[in-house]
Parts: structure tokens; sequence; C-alpha cells
């Protein structure tokens, strides 16, 4: 009898699961599959693939548009700690209750729960060149910051890291503070008693009780630093101006639907992922020898 109703349990459990996994295996395994498949060939989308063997891949060696793109990637994975940072310290004044700490909880989260695209027209609007920010400069004197922000190659990519950190950071802030709540209140108590403050408190009390949360959030923002933002490239500069601001999966996005090059941009795609699963691999490496250490 026991055995029995064990199997039915198990049934349920499986049949619960059923849909899910097949929208997994549809909609994710099975196209990363076809799109490994096809790195290896000449293909449009419409006639039949070419064979062409590892020569997609011999062609980004060859490729400038790839390195400057992967290098503008890496720029986005430098800017984590900035990223991670801003959340965190905001996290931190929200927890202790900071004067208006109710208003700006819902506040900060806000940008969260935007479209990246509305995000991305309501900056390009706001940083044009008659724009309501430069138009602010002008009025308080700055005439020599008035700049044309995303059309601008110096600033193009630093304006778009900001952007990105506006939109993203009160998801951070969420984690931080569920992350600060698992913390038992007597270890904040203690570290004012005996005087710690400022970056001193930061540095030695908040974040090696928030450790394992700063990891785990690092690593999700790694990952969006090179899957997750084109949206913002598409909507507020094209991957212009020049190549200031390509990313890879731009850069895949153009191969594939302008200039009709599948197998390349499957190539763009299998050579993304495993940049990914390599950069993540090693932040996790270096996380755990670090905790074993």
């Amino acid at each position: 009898m026991r055995t029995a109703r064990t199997r039915a349990i198990a049934l349920y459990a499986y049949l619960f699961l059923a849909p899910a996994c097949l929208l997994l295996i549809t909609f994710r395994i099975l196209p990363a599959i076809s799109a490994f498949s096809h790195a290896f060939s000449s293909w449009d989308g419409v006639a039949p693939p070419t064979p062409v063997g590892f020569a997609n891949f011999v062609e980004f060696f060859h490729d400038e548009v790839f390195w400057t793109a992967l290098r503008n990637n890496l720029i986005l994975v430098l800017s984590v700690p900035l990223w991670l940072l801003v959340s965190l310290v905001l996290a931190l004044l929200l927890y202790h209750e900071t004067p208006g700490w109710k208003f700006f909880r819902a506040a900060f989260f806000l940008p969260s729960v935007l479209s990246p695209v509305i995000v991305g027209t309501l900056f390009t609007t706001l940083l044009r060149q008659d724009g309501p920010v430069n138009r602010g400069l002008d009025l308080v004197g700055l005439h020599g910051a008035v700049r044309e922000w995303l059309g601008d190659p110096a600033t193009a990519l630093p304006t778009l890291v900001i952007v990105i950190l506006w939109c993203i950071f009160g998801m951070g802030v969420i984690v931080f503070l569920a992350g600060l709540a698992a913390i038992p209140t007597e270890i904040f108590e203690a570290a004012r008693l005996d005087g710690a403050r400022g970056v001193t408190y930061l540095r030695h009390i908040v974040v090696p009780s928030l450790r394992h949360v700063i990891e785990f959030w690092g690593v999700n923002l790694v990952v969006w630093s090179f899957t997750s933002m084109f949206a913002f490239v598409y909507v507020m500069t094209g991957g212009g101006p020049g190549y200031a601001t390509m990313l890879v999966e731009y850069q895949l996005y153009l191969q594939a639907f302008q200039n009709n090059r599948m197998g390349y941009a499957c190539a763009l795609g299998t050579a993304l992922f495993l940049m990914v699963f390599g950069v993540v691999l090693l932040q996790v490496r270096l996380m755990t020898g670090k905790e074993e250490g």
C-alpha cells in the first residue's frame, strides 16, 4: 500500500512538472542544439545550410567588430562592482530606516519594473542634444558640459552603464534587503556599540555578513552584462556611434536579421555562451577558493 501511494505521488509530481519541462525543452534546449549545429555551416535562414567546419569561428579572429563588441562587454563586467556597491549602500540606508525610507523603498524598486524599452526611450529623450539634461546644464552655467551624450563615442558607453545601473539597482536593493533581514540584529548592534561607522562598518561588518548574497548577485550581474543588454542598445544607440556601444549579443542580432548570416550568428551565440560559462566558472572558482582559504 505504501509503495503504491509513493508511486502515485511521484506520478502526480511528474505530471505537474511535465508542462514546464516540455516548454523548457521546446524553447530552450532544442533551439540551443539547433544553433550549435548551424554554427558550423553557412546558412541564410532559408536555403539549406552548407557545412563550413570551423570557418565561422576562425572569422572571429579577423572580425574587428567582434573584438570591439567583446571589449565593450568586458567594460560592462568591470562596472559590476559599481552596480553592487550602489545597491548595497542603498539597501543599508533602507534597512536602518533612514528618514523617508518608506517612500524610497518603493521609489528605488520602480525602475526595475519598467521595460528596458521604456527606460531606453525615456533616457534617449532626456539625453538628446536639446533635451532636459543639456538644458539644465545650460541653466546652471555649465555650458562646457553640454554634449550629445549618446552620440559622442567618449560618453556613449559610460552613459549606457549609468542608465543600466538606474534600471537594475532596485532589484539589487531587494536582494540585499533580504540578506540583511536574515542576519541577527545583535551583530549590527554590537558593531554600533563598538563605534563602527562608515567605510569601516561596511567593510568589516556588512560585507562579510552578506558575502554569499554579494557573490550570488555578482554572478547574476555578470551574466546579465553579457546577455540582457540588447534592448538598451537597440533602443538607445543601435551600437553606435560607430561601434562605441556595440555588444556581442547586438552584433549577433545584426548578423542574423540584417546580414542574413544565420550560420555566423549561431557561431557568435555559441561563442557568447562559452564566454559567459567560462567567466562565471572562473568567478565561482575564485569565490570558492577564497572561502576555502
